[in-house]
């Protein structure tokens, strides 16, 4: 009786680390979304960020050339005044100023839209950067996200199949538990007798003994007959039971005494004994 207590103790035990298993697969999937509902948040502030040019904010200082321009028209005007004084020299000197401030005028063009071109290329450069950033990006989320859900799945299908390997411990436990803690062999003998196989069980189980035969099922059947007899096995004494027992290979045992019948048989003439 004590030993019946111990093994339903075990099969809770069995049954509620059975149901932790899936609890936990539950958990590694919620754990895998939060980590993924992060990652995307985090990617997504990035790539706000990364949208920005601030090279794009760059620009010329327009002032310094602009009073390049008129120091250079001052200084222009001043050498005209100066020549309109001698009527001889004015001509010229106004010839040579404009000269100078056509050569004045064309350098100053030169450096601004060389300061253009710089600012262009140095946006076309971090556009560049931007883009490569980005790409680079795209490529750490997805080996990110392919490692992440491999791990996750490996380790939810772990935890899942723990939680059916345990289904099965449990569900076996069930079965052996009362051959194991009762050596009723009347119950056994009672509740094998009253299992109904069909033609092919029987075909699949063969011969009790092998083409050998059996000392209590008799001489092996031919032409698809088995000399297994089951309405026999209740008739038979405890000792010609335990002889039948180990006569069978462990196929047949495993096919009779873990067959549904047999189960359901056994414990409706053992509940009543241990009650």
């Amino acid at each position: 009786m004590s030993g019946l207590i111990v093994g339903i103790a075990g099969l809770a035990i069995s049954a509620g680390t059975t149901a932790t298993s899936f609890i936990q697969a539950g958990k590694s999937k919620r754990k895998q979304q939060e980590y993924e509902a992060e990652a995307d948040k985090a990617m997504a502030e990035a790539r706000r960020q990364l949208q920005v040019n601030y090279a794009k904010q760059m620009s010329i200082k327009k002032e310094p050339y602009a009073q390049e321009r008129l120091a250079m028209l001052s200084q222009g005007q001043q050498v005209v005044n100066a020549a309109s004084e001698s009527d001889r020299g004015a001509a010229s000197a106004a010839g040579q100023v404009l000269m100078g401030q056509q050569v004045q005028q064309a350098d100053i063009t030169n450096r601004q839209v060389t300061d253009l071109q710089n600012i262009e290329n140095a946006i076309l450069e971090e556009e560049s950067r931007l883009r490569d950033i980005n790409v680079d990006l795209d490529m750490q989320e997805v080996e990110g996200q392919m490692a992440a859900a491999a791990d996750m799945r490996t380790q939810a299908a772990q935890q899942t199949q723990q939680g059916i390997q345990g289904i099965a411990n449990t569900a076996q436990a069930g079965l052996s538990m009362i051959p194991l803690y009762s050596q009723n062999t009347a119950a056994q003998k009672q509740a094998l007798g009253g299992v109904n196989l069909s033609s092919d069980q029987f075909q699949q189980i063969g011969n009790v003994g092998g083409d050998a035969g059996s000392k209590i099922m008799g001489a092996a059947g031919t032409d698809g007959f088995t000399n297994l007899d089951l309405g026999a096995v209740g008739d038979l004494t405890n000792k010609q039971f335990r002889q039948f027992k180990r006569e069978l290979t462990p196929q047949q045992r495993q096919m009779l005494f873990q067959n549904p019948q047999y189960t359901a048989n056994y414990q409706n003439v053992f509940n009543p004994i241990i009650r």
